[in-house]
């Protein structure tokens, strides 16, 4: 296709299809609804007298393919994009064709002289001597497009888009304040002291025993309900305790020497029958330098946590027994078990002084922090700094390095606190501390304004420059965006707008 004609289609690709997310907000939206009064006949969308057949999708999805292809290098996957490809490309041309026609209501036109101009001026259809080449039109015209007539009506669908974007475009603007405010946000800073109180965890002392059971007593119903609502964590599976001993032999190991293990694990077997103490023994001759020095302990262990034919064997002893030698691929085991569990439910009576103490620390961290807080907010509406207050009531005082605004308001040492980030910059040297109480993951906090740095007129200027074309762009881009969507809505409510992706869209 001509220059131009690429420039504005990888444009819109650019402009449009940018976020995954609204990809697939599209597939949401496309199906059996578009089938019912789709668009005749072979097209694919159809608006007005724009029709888009599948010919136009494959085009335009190749050449998405191609750029993705170039930007991805060695690591671009086919087949991993093929959706979104589809869901782009497919969205590209809708978004394509609803400019067009916004351009035709506007009254906008695409004149022959026009086309004639751009086709005659193209470098790809001059011959050697600079003249244009009808032939070589033609023959690019057919070869793509099938035949000069698609050519030239994509070619002036092209052009109407472009004609819609330009008058877009022209309504977008930026104000010396807005390029003054976006610059301030980019370079003021702020350091900020905070107080953060937790809400679910005590400082000190724990709960003494007599508040947990006065809390059961009170709240029984409260506390069973947790109960209930966390199975996977009271239901304790089989589980027996056991000592080994290990004589190691490789996996590979030949037969002597396979024998020569078994036959002093079986030696060591017997001076356990002969009385010996199974931990004495472990601790001299094991092989297992991880256990040996604990004689031979491996505490509880569930089915499934040693290696399987370990613990085929370990679970089939009782209390007391001692396994004959067992072959793994660590060697050959002496398994003593010393106690059994059995699977099942830990009932409530056995726990419920610890959910009970749970809660209890919750209830009363929660209400010790509130009231903390509320009586900071107090002391600072009254005059007082945080800083001031804080250390009346023996509070810790956490302070940050400079911060600048972002996006997620993190904050070291809080973590994401948007709201709390920009109230900071909000704050001002002569009431520098703020009574408002903030809410930041499981913690109460208030903050102080220890330090604002703001840029001289020198920095503001530069910001001011770089971030002119930036700011225009991103807002119009949105005002263009924002217009598709709406136009496109309007434009499905009427029935104008019609489109079946089954055609094209991969299954």
């Amino acid at each position: 296709m001509l220059n131009s004609l690429r420039k504005g289609q990888r444009w819109l690709t650019l402009i449009f299809i940018v976020l995954i997310g609204g990809v697939f907000v599209l597939f949401m939206g496309v199906g059996d609804g578009f089938r019912r009064g789709g668009p005749s006949g072979s097209a694919i969308i159809e608006l007005g007298d724009i029709r888009l057949e599948a010919s136009d999708f494959y085009r335009l999805r190749s050449q998405n393919e191609e750029s993705l292809r170039e930007r991805v290098g060695d690591d671009f996957d086919p087949k991993a994009v093929r959706a979104f490809l589809d869901a782009q490309t497919l969205r590209s041309l809708e978004d394509g064709a609803i400019l067009a026609d916004g351009a035709q209501e506007l009254g906008l036109e695409v004149s022959t002289d026009e086309m004639k101009r751009i086709v005659q001026g193209a470098s790809a259809f001059r011959d050697e001597s600079g003249r244009f080449a009808p032939q070589a039109f033609e023959a690019f015209a057919n070869r793509e497009y099938g035949s000069q007539r698609n050519f030239l009506e994509v070619m002036r669908q092209d052009l109407l888009r472009q004609k819609m974007l330009r008058v877009l475009y022209d309504e977008a603007s930026v104000s010396p304040a807005e390029l003054e405010l976006a610059a301030l946000y980019n370079l003021e800073e702020i350091r900020l002291a905070y107080v953060a109180l937790a809400t679910e965890t005590l400082p000190g002392e724990p709960l003494s025993d007599e508040a947990v059971a006065a809390f059961l007593a009170e709240h029984e119903a409260e506390v069973r309900g947790v109960y209930d609502e966390r199975p996977e964590r009271y239901t304790r599976p089989e589980q027996v305790r056991a000592r080994h001993i290990l004589v190691s032999v490789a996996p590979e190991a030949d037969a002597a020497a396979v024998e020569a293990a078994r036959s002093e694990a079986l030696a060591l077997r017997a001076r356990l029958l002969e009385g010996e103490v199974f931990a004495e023994l472990a601790e001299a001759e094991s092989d297992d330098l991880g256990t040996r020095a604990g004689g031979g302990d491996l505490g509880f262990f569930a089915r499934g946590a040693n290696l399987a034919d370990f613990d085929a064997a370990a679970f089939a002893l009782q209390p007391g027994d001692l396994s004959e030698p067992i072959r793994t691929a660590n060697g050959f085991h002496l398994i003593l078990v010393e106690e059994r569990r059995e699977g099942g439910t830990t009932p409530f009576e056995e726990v419920s002084i610890e959910l009970a103490r749970e809660l209890a620390t919750k209830a009363a961290a929660g209400e010790r922090a509130q009231e903390t807080a509320s009586a900071l907010a107090e002391q600072i509406r009254a005059g007082e700094s945080l800083e001031a207050a804080a250390r009346s009531r023996l509070l810790a005082i956490e302070r940050t390095a400079m911060l600048r605004r972002r996006p997620d308001g993190f904050v070291p040492g809080l973590g994401a606190a948007p709201e709390l980030l920009a109230a900071g910059f909000r704050l001002e040297p002569d009431a520098p501390s703020s009574p408002r109480i903030f809410t930041v993951g499981s913690k109460l906090v208030l903050i102080q304004l220890l330090e604002h740095a703001r840029p001289d007129e020198d920095a503001i200027a530069d910001a001011v420059l770089a971030a002119e074309q930036q700011l225009l762009d991103e807002k119009r881009n949105r005002l263009i965006q924002d217009w598709v969507d709406v136009r496109r809505q309007q434009l499905r409510d009427s029935g104008r707008l019609k489109v079946n992706a089954e055609q094209v869209v991969s299954s």
